[in-house]
């Protein structure tokens, strides 16, 4: 029986800030971190119709037998590092940490079994063998010696949890996997990557609002971007709105968010650019670094990138202002819910003060919408009080212009 090394109170902190669906995740990630391009997940019912068992099965590269006890008893003293919701990354590979992911099963499950399979060193055979760790024993795991794996079929890794202590609700979890990996899926839909439930691969389209594809070319280079866009129907799992940059061979070199991420205005979106300018460039190099540059490689301060950048937020632009001014229906309505507006007659008169009330609220939502983010009722009724007051002493114009 070999030791986790827990070193850190804030470790088992940092632990209960996992729930069972980010739990679940973290072990899909595990096996998209092992560079698998398979996941299943499976959920095996009990005879009163729950889940009794989950198993999630990777094609990835296996946990090599000497490599064991780095991928399994450190943990990181950083909590940072651990929370699922602080984690920093300028590419998806390697989402997890080493341990991280490995232990959360306690939030879901009385104790875990891993069955790994890997390639040895010269690659001649693959061989095979299993670990157990118990929720109530979570500083310890026990595994057995690596043996030849003839019945295997390829690397990859096997977790099968038991007695689950959860009840999991399976439109809740889907729900949950299409917010988590939907955009990870779209960023290696090229690659063949798959995540099933149950045998079947997770449809996660009705996630999506909008996807359209353009091209754009760069005509003095004659550099050529392939661009993805993607509008979210609801936000996705920690990842925000972001643009994931693309090599020629479909790698992953680097993403950032938008500039129009985190607008208080829902308007959740994803841009994918693939491009051979990406091949060998250099990422670190910002716009307004006035330093020399030397090495190979294109920049940030290259034309190339600078007209990339004005055509994405040309495009986010474009497609943004339907969305808002769609949306600002579902601001009045809220409003109109709330009893923000004044008492208004059925009369020709009064019809056309509401009407104007209306228009300048959508104008002022299209122009500032997180100023009606988070409003309570109170709040509604003193904005909406405010700028009627303002029509009624025609300085519509000056409130507008305010914004």
């Amino acid at each position: 029986m070999n030791r986790i090394r827990i070193t850190s109170k804030g470790i088992e902190k940092t632990l209960r800030k996992f729930n069972y669906l980010q739990a679940v995740s973290e072990y899909i990630w595990n096996g998209f971190d092992a560079r698998a391009t398979v996941v299943d997940i499976q959920l095996q019912r009990n005879p009163l119709g729950g889940i009794g068992q989950i198993t999630i099965a990777d094609n990835g590269y296996g946990i090599a037998r000497d490599a064991l006890e780095s991928k399994f008893t450190p943990f990181y003293e950083s909590e940072k590092q651990l929370d699922p919701g602080k984690r920093v990354r300028v590419t998806s590979a390697m989402h997890g940490k080493n341990g991280i992911g490995r232990l959360t099963f306690h939030r879901f499950a009385s104790d875990a079994w891993w069955r790994t399979t890997y390639e040895d060193e010269d690659g001649t055979c693959c061989k095979t063998y299993t670990i157990h760790v118990r929720s109530d024993r979570m500083d310890s795991y026990e595994a057995t010696e690596a043996v030849p794996a003839n019945d295997v079929q390829g690397t990859g890794t096997t977790v099968t949890f038991h007695n689950i202590i959860k009840d999991f609700v399976y439109e809740e979890l889907t729900a949950y996997l299409c917010r988590e990996f939907g955009w990870f899926l779209e960023l290696n839909a090229d690659k063949g990557f798959e995540l099933k439930v149950d045998g079947s691969p997770l449809d996660y389209s009705s996630l999506i609002r909008e996807k359209e594809y353009r091209e754009f070319v760069h005509k003095p280079t004659q550099t050529v971007f392939l661009l993805k866009y993607i509008q979210w129907n609801d936000r996705i799992n920690h990842e925000h709105s972001k643009i994931y940059f693309i090599d020629s061979w479909q790698i992953e070199k680097h993403k950032q968010p938008t500039t129009f991420n985190n607008k208080s205005d829902s308007f959740y979106h994803s841009i994918y650019v693939q491009s051979p300018l990406f091949d060998h460039f250099d990422f670190d190099t910002e716009p307004d670094n006035e330093q020399l540059e030397f090495g190979f490689g294109a920049t940030k301060r290259g034309e190339e990138y600078l007209f990339l950048i004005d055509e994405v937020n040309a495009l986010i632009k474009q497609k943004r202002k339907p969305y808002l001014k769609a949306y600002s229906d579902v601001i009045i309505q809220d409003f109109a819910e709330a009893d923000a507006f004044p008492p208004f007659l059925d009369i020709p008169e009064d019809r056309l003060k509401k009407e104007e009330l209306e228009g300048v609220i959508r104008e002022m939502y299209q122009a500032a919408p997180k100023v009606f983010i988070d409003l309570n009722r109170e709040q509604k009724k003193m904005v909406v009080h405010l700028i009627h007051m303002a029509l009624g002493s025609n300085d519509r114009e000056r409130l507008l212009n305010a914004l």
